[in-house]
């Protein structure tokens, strides 16, 4: 009988042991796609589960942290996207943070990839002057800095992937002096006012067209925060206050498509409207002839070299300060090769 009783408490026991170390299993298991983060700052949903080996216990080689102007905006996320993709090639964690075109989100939110102690940081900075600080702060924390489609005005960055966005208001201003055959009344839509983009492709427009042409007269503009209900509610005054408007220049596409959408619902489908940026829904109007034209900036490539140009600099490599992308300007002529709608 006594050698029974210790057999059944010898028995307990190993259920125990068994049942404890499976608990213990479960714990450990948890913990992965850190790239949520411990932030109270606002972040991208997308970035909840993280950007590296998914479906892999491989773990991420680098944690890169990517402080992203606003996600609102078809152009961001589709840069976004292509980071992600990317990262995930490469094996690496993306922290994507959003701004919501925010300075001081987006201030706080580089304070707080710093003190994750990330591997790099890509920047897309929401204000030309206001995001200058944090290249300092990042710098001083030893922390290689890309900035990407957009730059600051302090230069202390490491490298710079995007385009010369003064070349796509140059592009934009060709198009429209072609399609105003040199003479006309234009009404500009700008996007964030202090932004890189709003200032380099305003003087771009500036010098390829009212500088060039002294019948094309600039009659009215206005910032619509690159957001095309916005747009398409500036463009319906507009159309009341200024009936003697011949073309509408966009600083982007989301506004372009938002003038679109203005002068359509009224028939004056007269009016010449040209875009930047080149995202799916201003490639297909240009297809079927509702908008005459935009300027294409291959934010594809430019999110995926940024990843890339980050890994170099984290593994030591050397680039050139500045990484350009060509903008290709789009009509009727060549929409096909890049619309697959």
């Amino acid at each position: 009988m006594k050698r029974f009783r210790l057999w059944k408490w010898w028995m307990v026991a190993v259920s125990l042991m068994l049942v404890l170390a499976a608990c213990g299993g479960k714990s450990e298991s948890g913990g992965s796609g850190g790239s949520s983060g411990a932030s109270s700052a606002p972040q991208s949903p997308a970035d909840s589960g993280g950007s590296g080996a998914s479906g892999s216990d491989a773990k991420p080689k680098y944690r890169i942290g990517a402080a992203t102007q606003g996600l609102r905006h078809e152009f961001i996320k589709a840069l976004v996207e292509a980071m992600q993709e990317k990262a995930k090639e490469l094996n690496v964690e993306l922290i994507v943070m959003d701004s919501q075109d925010s300075i001081e989100n987006q201030l706080n939110q580089v304070d707080n990839l710093i003190s994750q102690k990330v591997d790099a940081i890509i920047l897309n900075s929401v204000d030309f002057v206001g995001s200058s600080p944090a290249v300092d702060r990042i710098k001083e924390a030893g922390i290689p800095l890309v900035e990407a489609i957009t730059f600051t005005q302090n230069e202390n960055y490491d490298v710079f992937v995007g385009t010369d966005p003064e070349q796509s208001g140059i592009m934009m201003g060709e198009l429209l002096a072609e399609f105003l055959g040199g003479k006309g009344n234009v009404a500009l839509l700008q996007g964030q006012i202090g932004h890189s983009a709003e200032i380099t492709r305003g003087a771009g427009l500036q010098k390829a067209l009212f500088d060039k042409y002294p019948d094309v007269k600039l009659i009215t503009q206005q910032t619509a925060n690159w957001n095309r209900d916005e747009a398409m509610r500036i463009t319906e005054d507009w159309l009341q206050r200024f009936p003697e408007i011949n073309a509408i220049a966009a600083q982007n596409d989301e506004m372009a498509m938002g003038a679109l959408q203005a002068v359509e619902a009224v028939g004056r489908t007269d009016i010449i409207i040209v875009g930047i940026d080149g995202i799916p829904d201003a490639l297909k109007a240009v297809k079927e002839g509702r908008l005459a034209a935009t300027v294409l900036d291959n934010v594809t490539d430019e999110g995926k070299r940024a990843i890339e140009v980050a890994v170099g600099l984290i593994e030591g490599q050397s680039f050139p300060k500045k990484e350009l992308v060509d903008y290709v300007p789009i009509t009727k002529d060549n929409v096909d090769q890049f619309y697959k709608g």
